[in-house]
């Protein structure tokens, strides 16, 4: 029985008697043994069975597993994408619309809706055309618009840009392109750029490229372009023109004694009437400084443009009112013709501006026409500024000295150097034919600049001398008063030269001083710091204002030739020349009278307690070489009386 299952033989042990005969049953326990062998192994079958299917259930679980976290992470990474995308279209300048091929809406970002003042619940519908029509109400020229819109459809597969005009004013820049997948068109995406701060700018660059900023007139390259394309026309028309050229007389002076601001206040309003004057016909522009340029097209004759130029000087005379007062313009105008006087643009520019100067030097206030002479004039002026270069550049200039005396003493205690020029070949060159050509050309600094080198080197020269002591007056333009560092300036040459800084004054007009009270207020006081003495020069013939004797730190006041000329006879000038050194005097202010030439005059001063006298009755200006005879000589008397 020991070859039987081992569960039939614990049954065996189990139930039968171990007396009982088993040889009988063996049939039947042999059944029972085959029975547990089939279901030994049908159980194993079916645990092998089982087992095979968790592993593969464990297997496709894991791998569900895997994808389940492969589509998370896709999801995660999707989200921040669109995440990622949304932030960038909303962080980009420029407004983003994308639109599907049947005119859905896909996408937009916060800008755009912003620049078409839209927002996200009106584009819920998600419809392109109904969008359309919303943008097409805004634009300035709807139709332009519309034929663009349509060629994005006809030509889908193109790139295309258009520059439309909103009604507000604001300029879009459209670029559409279209959006690609696998190969096939899915789309359209537009990029729309507010480029109105970028097109006003072009604007105003093109303005000012053409106008002058100051009057918004043309300038002088788009009335230089215009004069072209006017020749060209008069040319094939067979017809005249006419340049006009206007200088406003007396505007430097202005422009220094009010200041820089009023100046151009008053250019502008120079600007403005004259274009109020000027038939359609007739172009204006502003060609620089002070000056007007215009052209009249289409002349019967050349009186046309005579009545054209007297009318604008006539209402130039009118005053202005500016800084609460009145104030006076003349004018000077040249006239050139088109094509007696030239047939180009530079020539009848030049020519006009010719006529101009020539007005100017017939007394200002008038029109003249150019004429072939003036070719001559104009060349001695150019001459004149390279002579007055060359001048500086080979030490042809000499300062000459004019003693001016005490008048209590009759001591010269000190002198004022003028600038002298001595032409190359034998003679001189008179001041009041370079100075203002050197004004004119900007060369009055640099004249300005060498009187200074030149005055202190002769101030160091004399030490050890006679004349040691003595002081030098220097004349300084409002041109050079107003340059930068002349302080600083005026400074390194005392120290170059050892020159005791009160032994130098500086003379500056009214125009000077008032052309910006504060700026002249700090500058004489830097002077005054430094010990160099300041005079006004000519005072009387400027704005001759008593707060600025009040105001300004001022050492000495010269009263101007043309008051003591008439001393003697006119009782008018005696008393404001009794009553300037009164009140000179009373602020702490030294007088010189200027241009003293008798000693009637000398009595007449002296008896008024004038402090100083400089005239032809001491001395001409006399070159340095000669002045220790003048100086340390005998005394000037001075009589105790004026004369009767």
């Amino acid at each position: 029985m020991s070859d039987f299952h081992r569960l039939l033989q614990r049954q065996i042990r189990r139930h039968l008697p171990d007396g009982i005969e088993k040889g009988p049953l063996r049939p039947f326990l042999e059944a029972v043994h085959q029975a547990y062998i089939q279901f030994d192994e049908d159980r194993a079958l079916l645990e092998r069975s089982l087992e095979l299917s968790s592993d593969e259930l464990s297997a496709r679980y894991k791998e569900l597993n895997r994808h389940t976290q492969a589509v998370e992470r896709t999801r995660r990474h999707l989200e921040q994408s669109l995440s990622l995308l949304h932030a960038t279209l909303d962080a980009t300048c420029d407004g983003i619309l994308v639109i599907d091929n049947d005119q859905r809406i896909v996408i937009y970002n916060q800008t755009f809706l912003e620049m078409f003042g839209l927002d996200r619940q009106s584009l819920k519908h998600r419809n392109a055309r109904r969008l359309y029509a919303k943008l097409a109400a805004q634009m300035r020229h709807p139709d332009e618009f519309e034929r663009y819109w349509q060629l994005t459809r006809k030509a889908p597969e193109g790139a295309h840009e258009c520059l439309v005009e909103l009604r507000d004013g604001r300029y879009i820049d459209c670029y559409s392109q279209p959006r690609w997948h696998q190969g096939r068109i899915q789309g359209r995406v537009w990029s729309l750029s507010d480029i109105s701060e970028l097109k006003k700018s072009e604007q105003e660059a093109r303005f000012h490229s053409y106008n002058d900023a100051l009057t918004e007139l043309p300038n002088r390259s788009a009335f230089t372009e215009r004069l072209n394309h006017a020749l060209s026309k008069s040319q094939h028309d067979r017809t005249e023109l006419a340049v006009i050229f206007l200088d406003l007389d007396g505007f430097k002076y202005i422009n220094d004694t009010l200041g820089i601001e009023y100046g151009d206040e008053l250019l502008r309003l120079a600007a403005r009437r004259i274009s109020s004057q000027i038939p359609r016909h007739v172009t204006v522009a502003r060609y620089g400084g002070d000056e007007f340029i215009l052209m009249m097209e289409g002349l019967s004759n050349s009186f046309d443009a005579l009545l054209l130029a007297e009318r604008l000087r006539n209402t130039l005379q009118q005053p202005f009112r500016l800084a609460e007062q009145d104030v006076h313009l003349t004018t000077s105008i040249g006239i050139a013709l088109y094509p007696t006087d030239g047939k180009s643009a530079e020539t009848l520019m030049r020519k006009a501006d010719m006529a101009m100067y020539d007005a100017k030097s017939k007394g200002r206030n008038n029109c003249q026409f150019y004429a072939d002479e003036l070719e001559k004039l104009s060349a001695h002026r150019m001459q004149i500024r390279h002579n007055i270069r060359r001048a500086l550049k080979e030490n042809e200039f000499e300062l000459f000295y004019q003693p001016k005396v005490d008048l209590e003493s009759g001591q010269a205690t000190s002198v004022e150097a003028l600038i002298r020029w001595r032409k190359p070949g034998g003679g001189w060159i008179s001041p009041a034919e370079f100075i203002p050509a050197a004004e004119e050309y900007g060369l009055i600094v640099d004249i300005g600049e060498w009187v200074l080198e030149e005055a202190c080197r002769q101030i160091h020269a004399w030490e050890g001398t006679p004349l040691e002591n003595l002081s030098v007056a220097v004349n300084i333009s409002a041109q050079h008063f107003r340059k930068a560092h002349l302080v600083e300036h005026i400074r390194e040459r005392l120290e170059r030269y050892m020159v005791p800084a009160h032994q130098l004054e500086i003379e500056i007009t009214e125009s000077a001083i008032m052309s910006d009270l504060d700026t002249t207020t700090q500058i004489l006081n830097q002077l005054r710091e430094m010990g160099v003495t300041t005079a006004i020069d000519d005072f009387g013939t400027g704005y001759s204002s008593l707060n600025y004797l009040k105001c300004l730190p001022i050492d000495t006041l010269k009263i101007d030739k043309s008051f003591i000329d008439d001393l003697l006879t006119d009782s008018r000038n005696l008393t404001l020349v009794e009553a300037i050194i009164n009140i000179a005097h009373t602020f702490g202010i030294k007088v010189v009278a200027e241009g003293v030439e008798t000693l009637d005059t000398v009595c007449m001063l002296s008896s008024y307690s004038c402090d100083v006298a400089q005239g032809y009755y001491y001395s001409r200006p006399v070159p340095a070489g000669e002045l220790p005879a003048l100086v340390t000589g005998q005394p000037c008397p001075v009589p105790n009386t004026s004369p009767i």
